[in-house]
């Protein structure tokens, strides 16, 4: 098997909380990519089938308060996402080999601590971004072939691309800010506790640090990893499509404190 200064695109611009039982009843299939909408707890489902990282994630209205639950088709507590009104919710699983095997049933629940109105989307995943090896230094603007993007559209909830990391190798996001929407996933074969991750858990363990007014990502282990990116948006349908898309550059240890797009979408010359 086996991409703030964040560019907001149009149309072709870029072609710990404690385990409780879960409730019986019947789960809704969510469908890969699909978005739904609820106004009430939910039980959902989806499998996964392919090695990659999957993830579910719902946004809540301003105005109303739901979190996520995570479980296996055993009823198998997984882990919890419970961040407040407006804002984006996420449970991710890694079924890479050595971690959660596939295929793989997951029952995400959704349950209401202030009633109102929600959006749910789940993406089995199929995607990679490649960190791409710079041919030059600094970088020539928005086409430049050194940069890798991930996206996510404004009908989406989530967005979620595997990414192949040696453990030490770092690479730059445009945005000084970008840590608290673009979450890169690290999961350990050797530790389950680390194949399903909340958003919160992704906070905690993610090492980024901001320097020249970019953020800078660096893997602590080798292997498949997941870059996660949320809005903290209700999505809306749009024509043309709209949405954000991330830029992200290789590191070059030889020039530690110098990110080759610094500048994007504008070019950004050598140092």
């Amino acid at each position: 098997m086996k991409v703030s200064r964040r560019l907001r695109y149009v149309g072709a611009a870029l072609v710990l909380v404690a385990a409780t039982a879960q409730t019986a009843s019947a789960n809704t299939a969510l469908a890969n990519g699909g978005v739904s909408t609820g106004t009430a707890a939910q039980n959902y489902q989806y499998t996964a089938t392919w090695d990659y990282w999957s993830v579910t994630a719902i946004i809540p209205t301003t105005t109303s308060n739901y979190e996520l639950y995570l479980y296996n088709s055993a009823g198998t507590y997984l882990g919890a996402s419970t961040y407040g009104a407006g804002y984006t919710d996420f449970m991710a699983v890694d079924s890479n080999t050595g971690t959660e095997s596939v295929p793989q049933t997951y029952d995400p629940e959704v349950t209401d601590a202030k009633t109102g109105k929600y959006s749910i989307q789940a993406d089995y995943g199929t995607s990679e971004v490649q960190i791409k090896t710079p041919t030059h230094q600094g970088t020539t603007g928005f086409s430049d072939p050194d940069i890798s993007f991930i996206a996510l559209d404004s009908d989406d909830v989530v967005s979620i691309s595997d990414v192949y990391l040696t453990a030490g190798e770092s690479f730059w996001a445009v945005s000084p800010s970008d840590a608290n929407e673009l979450y890169l996933l690290e999961a350990d074969p050797s530790y389950s506790s680390t194949w399903v991750q909340s958003r919160a858990i992704a906070t905690i363990r993610q090492h980024t640090k901001v320097i020249d007014n970019c953020t800078l990502y660096t893997a602590s282990i080798t292997g498949w990893h997941a870059l996660v990116l949320v809005d903290d948006a209700q999505p809306v349908n749009t024509s043309p499509q709209q949405g954000i898309a991330i830029g992200l550059h290789a590191y070059d240890p030889t020039q530690p404190n110098y990110c080759p797009i610094a500048d994007f979408p504008a070019a950004t010359p050598a140092p």
